[in-house]
């Protein structure tokens, strides 16, 4: 059993506010798909969620989706207490409200919500984060700049066609309050960070449209990751090179259907460098709840094999996408885990206590739970 419930006993305590709060809003605002008796999610029927591994598509959960898509993993401008998880030292001193910020660093950015599991789904290897943007400090004030879209239904030959959006200027903290967990890193080594932000600018005074089908060999439209990587090449760094989207008959189906990128694609991680990282902060109360969180998406990435649907990790609460109860409290759970433990663990340590919480809720993963690689027209 990949996610399925082991009942009450080895269920762990949940997290202090603010990151229970967040979190349990994944499982839908009134409770989710937890009222009630739920099936688990490996159950091989159709899920009230919808199932698009068996050549259907649910139209509900594939509209909801369609969100996540128009946002790019966004989070949706919701609003919270903002943490400062991570300041200036000595090294790098403070600029901003202790924050040592300049013009031309990348935020990545988590946004909490079952849209980030998704995109974390999608791509071969895990990798942290699901949104990419650019700092700008514009008379001592830091402004974020970032590629978002919104769906607006209408009768487009595809549904993706009805996305609209384009580059959106954001204050930090504003934009910081709708977010779980963010981190700002300083660009590569020999990349002009004035450069990176005026290239930034430019796309938000000329307009440049969001593009829906995530297609990083044109600029024409942009999406968030291409958007900051082309404002690092802007700046002297090296393109970014895309990274292989698994093969998941689930998954495939669904990016078909949508017409957006099938073989590749640019994860917001790929832009992550542990040396670079400057400053953190959003909703989460610790850094060892982020790690947590982290590590518990890790573990779901990795369980999610091919016999597995998206109809069992997300389901509808009314119009509201959301995650099933079971893998709520386990997010949950891991946050609280590494949030209050006793000691500092490393990162192996941390994967290896939250795959123990995952084998407690979910029972032992398959010797196989890494994915099974195959030829695009397999599964597609």
């Amino acid at each position: 059993m990949h996610f399925g419930p082991r009942g009450r006993a080895g269920r762990p305590r949940r997290p202090r506010r603010p990151a229970a709060e967040q979190l349990r809003s994944l499982g839908g605002e009134r409770g989710g798909p937890a009222r009630g008796r739920s099936r688990p999610p490996d159950d091989p029927r159709p899920s009230a969620g919808g199932d698009v591994s068996r050549g259907r598509l649910r139209a509900p959960l594939v509209w909801a989706l369609l969100a996540g898509v128009a946002g790019c993993a966004s989070a949706g401008r919701v609003g919270g207490r903002t943490h400062f998880l991570k300041t200036g030292s000595a090294e790098e001193p403070g600029t901003y409200l202790g924050l040592p910020l300049r013009s031309g660093q990348i935020l990545l950015a988590e946004a909490g919500n079952p849209y980030s599991l998704f995109f974390s789904l999608a791509t071969r290897d895990y990798y942290d984060f699901t949104h990419a943007a650019v700092l700008v400090m514009e008379g001592g004030e830091p402004f974020v700049y970032e590629m978002t879209g919104e769906y607006k239904p209408g009768f487009d030959d595809r549904v993706t066609d009805g996305i609209e959006g384009g580059c959106r200027r954001t204050p930090l903290l504003e934009y910081a309050r709708a977010y779980l967990y963010l981190e700002v890193f300083d660009p590569p080594a020999g990349v002009d960070g004035e450069a990176v932000a005026r290239w930034a600018q430019e796309q938000y005074r000329r307009g440049v449209p969001f593009d829906p089908y995530f297609d990083a060999s044109e600029h024409e439209r942009l999406f968030c990751t291409e958007f900051v990587a082309l404002a690092l090449e802007a700046g002297g760094a090296p393109p970014v090179k895309p990274v292989p989207l698994r093969r998941h008959p689930s998954l495939q189906r669904l990016l078909g259907w949508l017409g957006v990128a099938r073989e590749s694609g640019l994860p917001a991680g790929l832009l992550a460098d542990p040396a670079r990282s400057v400053a953190a902060l959003g909703q989460l109360p610790s850094l060892g709840a982020a790690r947590g969180y982290f590590a518990a998406k890790r573990e779901l990435h990795r369980r999610f094999t091919r016999d597995q649907r998206l109809g069992n990790v997300f389901a509808l609460d009314g119009a509201q996408l959301s995650l099933r109860r079971q893998l709520v409290v386990f997010l949950e759970g891991a946050v609280n885990l590494i949030h209050e433990a006793d000691d500092d663990p490393d990162a192996g340590e941390i994967d290896r206590r939250v795959q123990e919480l995952a084998a407690r809720l979910f029972g032992a993963a398959p010797e196989h739970a890494a994915l099974e690689e195959q030829s695009p027209k397999e599964g597609s």
